[in-house]
């Protein structure tokens, strides 16, 4: 895939999710498992890890656990259709440490069960267990609409990080994308923030505190957005499509981790 394509990738996927932010819970948890689904098909190829066929179906077990467990942890077993309106500041991810400590035991069950005698063994752990680190990061998706933000703050968050995706697959090089991307991802975050507002999205914030939050956190997803995508493009496989795949999800994924701080704890 082109740098373009993946760039585009990139913004699809918010806005999926930021869609489904303002949906049932259900919705949005199917929609961050695709992004950890995506990410996890590329994650082997992209890193070179050996054993990619194991590491792909690991970090896949983990993105599918993680959405599962968060949502299940924040609206329990009756998971409705319909978005409680009535569990603002309720989403916490209590449940994601114990799923992470599961995916630790899987990557090393993994090993166990592999049969081409376990070359490079250091590598394919930390490779696999990294892609199950950012696999589970992205349930955080999962409540940040729960939390005192609501969900506009995915959207403010989730346009910022495609701001800066953009950004980064125009011609220039990244030292001179990395700052530009900063400024997209602000500027996008400030003029979000403005919309949200003047929507009623942002629950119970003042208008202040929704410039400020867009305007950090935009910073935020667009020095994540940059720095991911100058590692990724260090990387020889970087441009097949299973790797631009992960390239591409990454930063969705990674994102909703900051957005769950900024909407439990800062704006809270």
């Amino acid at each position: 895939m082109t740098t373009s394509a993946t760039a585009a990738t990139t913004a699809a996927l918010a806005v999926v999710v930021a869609v489904a932010a303002f949906g049932p819970p259900l919705l949005l948890a199917l929609a961050v498992a695709v992004v950890g689904l995506l990410l996890a098909a590329g994650w082997a190829e992209l890193l070179e890890l050996p054993a990619r066929r194991g590491s792909a179906l690991v970090v896949a077990l983990a993105a599918l656990a993680a959405p599962a467990a968060a949502l299940v942890g924040t609206h329990g077993t009756s998971l409705s259709l319909v978005r409680p309106d009535d569990a603002v500041g309720s989403g916490t991810l209590a449940s994601l440490p114990g799923v992470a400590a599961l995916a630790l035991l899987v990557a090393f069950v993994h090993q166990l069960l592999r049969t081409d005698g376990r070359p490079r063994l250091v590598e394919s752990v930390t490779g696999t267990v990294t892609g199950q680190a950012c696999a589970v990061l992205a349930a955080s998706w999962v409540v940040v609409p729960s939390t005192f933000a609501g969900p506009g703050l995915a959207v403010v968050v989730l346009a910022a990080v495609a701001a800066a995706a953009l950004v980064c697959a125009g011609p220039w090089p990244l030292r001179v994308a990395g700052p530009l991307s900063l400024l997209a991802g602000a500027a996008t975050g400030w003029l979000v923030s403005l919309l949200v507002d003047l929507a009623g999205a942002g629950v119970g914030t003042s208008q202040t505190d929704w410039t400020v939050t867009g305007v950090l956190t935009g910073l935020g997803a667009g020095l994540l957005t940059a720095g991911w995508r100058a590692h990724a493009a260090r990387t020889p496989t970087g441009r097949t499509v299973q790797a631009s795949l992960a390239v591409a999800a990454a930063p969705v994924a990674l994102a909703g981790a900051g957005a769950y701080v900024v909407g439990r704890l800062v704006i809270g």
